[in-house]
Formats: C-alpha cells, sequence, structure tokens
C-alpha cells in the first residue's frame, strides 16, 4: 500500500490540475504569439489537461518509490540509478501518450517532418523538464513524510510527558498511603484503647474524606485550589489531633484566589514536610501556615512551620523526594514558568514555596 491520505489524494488531483491549466494557457499563448494561430481553448485544455492526467496517476507510484528508495545518506548509490531509470521511463511513456493525443489535433508546422521523429524531437526538449518534476515530486513527498514522522514523534513525546505526569501524580499518591495511613491508623488505635471513641471516628471520618478526594481526583492533574485547601484541611486536622495541642493550623488564601487551577495534590509533601521535619522534631507547640498569594501573572503556594531549624541546615532536605517529585512534576506541567524555594523560616522553621502560572478559571 502507499499510503496516502485522503487529504493527499485531493492535494495530487490540485497540484496537477493547476500544472495543466498553467500549460494550457502557455500552449494556446505560444501558438498566438509565435506562430499567429488562435489555437481553441479546447485543444489547449485537453492536452494539457490530459498531460496533466499522467502526471497525475504516476504520482503515487513515484511516492511509492521515493520510500522505498530514499535519497538519503547511505542510500545514493543503490537509490539514485533507480530514480534516474524511473524519471526516463516515465518521461517516454509521457510523451508518447503526448505525442499520440496531441499531434492529431494541434496544426502542424509547414514541412513538418514525421510524427515519430517529432516525438523523439519532443521527448528530447522535455525529457530534461520531466527529470525536474519527477525530482519534485520525489522532493515534496519526501519533505511530507518528515513533517509527518516529526508530527507523530512529537505527539508521542507529548503523551510519553503525560504518561509520566500521571506516573508521578500516582507515585505521589502511593507515597502518601504508607506514611500518612500508618500514622492515622496508629492514633485511631491510641485513642480507641484510652475511650476516646469521638476522637477515633473524628479522625478515621477525616481519614475516609481524604482517602475518597485522592481516588476521585487521582486522573486530574489540576483541581481548583478550593480544593486543594480543603484536602489540605483535612490531612492537617488528622495530624493535628494526632500532635494535640502541639499544632496549629492556619490557612490563608484570598477569596478571588480560589478557583485558580493549581496541581492536584502540590501542597501534600509540602504538608508533610513541614510535619515530619518542622513540627515532629520540636517538643513545644507549633505551627504550621499555608498561604497563598497572588502576584503579576503568578500565584504562590507556600508552606511555612516554625518548627527548631537544625543549627547546621541539612540542605539535601530540600531535594527531598517528596518535594524533588513536587520539583519534577511542576517542570513537566509548567516548564520554565514554575519554581520551588526551600528556606529557613527565621528566627526558626522552615518555608517551602511554589510559584506557578496564574489562571482564573481551571481549562476546561
Amino acid at each position: 500500500m502507499i499510503g496516502i491520505s485522503r487529504r493527499g489524494w485531493w492535494l495530487i488531483l490540485l497540484v496537477w490540475t493547476a500544472y495543466g491549466l498553467v500549460g494550457a494557457v502557455q500552449q494556446h499563448a505560444s501558438y498566438a504569439l509565435s506562430r499567429g494561430i488562435a489555437l481553441p481553448w479546447s485543444i489547449s485544455l485537453l492536452t494539457q489537461l490530459g498531460l496533466a492526467s499522467g502526471w497525475a496517476l504516476a504520482t503515487p507510484g513515484i511516492i511509492w518509490l521515493g520510500r522505498r528508495f530514499p535519497l538519503e545518506r547511505g542510500r545514493w548509490t543503490t537509490s539514485l540509478p533507480v530514480h534516474l531509470a524511473a524519471a526516463l521511463l516515465l518521461a517516454i511513456v509521457l510523451n508518447l501518450a503526448y505525442a499520440w493525443l496531441a499531434f492529431p489535433l494541434l496544426p502542424a508546422a509547414p514541412n513538418a517532418p514525421p510524427a515519430t521523429t517529432r516525438a523523439l524531437q519532443l521527448l528530447a526538449g522535455w525529457l530534461l523538464a520531466d527529470t525536474v518534476v519527477y525530482t519534485a515530486v520525489v522532493t515534496a513527498s519526501t519533505l511530507a513524510d518528515q513533517q509527518r514522522r516529526l508530527r507523530a514523534r512529537d505527539l508521542a513525546a507529548a503523551e510519553l510527558e503525560t504518561q509520566l505526569t500521571k506516573a508521578e501524580l500516582q507515585a505521589l499518591e502511593m507515597q502518601l498511603q504508607p506514611h500518612f495511613l500508618f500514622n492515622s491508623l496508629h492514633t485511631i488505635g491510641a485513642m480507641v484503647r484510652t475511650g476516646n471513641q469521638a476522637g477515633a471516628i473524628q479522625v478515621l471520618t477525616g481519614l475516609a474524606d481524604l482517602l475518597r478526594r485522592v481516588l476521585d481526583r487521582s486522573a486530574s492533574h489540576e483541581v481548583p485550589l478550593r480544593q486543594e485547601l480543603d484536602f489540605a484541611r483535612t490531612y492537617l486536622e488528622i495530624e493535628r489531633v494526632r500532635f494535640r495541642d502541639r499544632l496549629t493550623v492556619e490557612v490563608l488564601a484570598p477569596a478571588d484566589l480560589l478557583d485558580a487551577p493549581v496541581p492536584h495534590l502540590v501542597l501534600q509533601p509540602l504538608i508533610e514536610n513541614a510535619i515530619r521535619h518542622g513540627v515532629a522534631p520540636t517538643p513545644g507547640p507549633c505551627t504550621v501556615r499555608v498561604e497563598a498569594a497572588r502576584s503579576t501573572g503568578t500565584l504562590s503556594l507556600t508552606v511555612l512551620d516554625d518548627g527548631l531549624a537544625p543549627a547546621h541546615p541539612d540542605t539535601d532536605r530540600g531535594a527531598g523526594i517528596g518535594l524533588a517529585n513536587t520539583r519534577a512534576r511542576l517542570a513537566r506541567l509548567y516548564g520554565d514558568g514554575s519554581e520551588l524555594h526551600f528556606d529557613l523560616n527565621p528566627p526558626r522553621g522552615h518555608a517551602v514555596r511554589i510559584v506557578l502560572p496564574y489562571r482564573e478559571t481551571r481549562p476546561a
């Protein structure tokens, strides 16, 4: 199979029809100017469109030869002779067909040689032009095939990027489950043993809601900030039950930013980082604050804690698995339009801030 699309067939028909019409105009003008003969338009159109039809019929074969014997580095010695032979054979066939069609219709010049001699003269005069036309068809077909392969490669790369982003989101969700589930279930068990049924029910209800949100949105790259903050509140409420009076939670976000799209679960690794490295090692009360703010064309989300910062900050903490995955997700989703910063938060604590392109509504 040659593998020409319907659009390709229409393009072949359009190009060779235009070729025949231009040839008809040139032939009509040539007879009028050089011989003073008013050649009927019907004859010019019949002969030239007939020639163009021959090229149109030959084009699929030329395209097949161009794909079968590409003119590329390392293939010239085998492909070039094939194309030269094909161009010569096609020129002979088309010129003989044109002579058979046109000579009975076109007025012959005085003392014109026999039809066979005229056909050979016609072939000699048109051989170079026909070779150029053949080469143009092969070149155009090759360029179109290359462009189609590049588009297919770009599409495959985009699909791969989408799959990688989904895989990273799934990995983040799987990372959430073992750490958080273990701590939550441990908290529920401790409350049941101490008779704190109300607290156990609260944690269990929050855990069920949290897992439902994860499962409901696991296929989405972006959610409204409102939904992400609800997720963060539920997560932090469960942790607040676990840490009791040691943990205070603050969420600060202007109402006009709540519909802005943000990556799903983007806050979870930032909050987990604050809990594990800020709240958990600190014996006294701690605050975890989630902030959203808008600047020119950007939306920043910051998670801060006032836990005890180490005397010598571990710079590798900023490149932990959770934050590294978040940084990679942001890069895939927004390219250079996103940032992630990890800093100490004087006088004590840590701050992780991400910067995203700001959009007012979630894209359809």
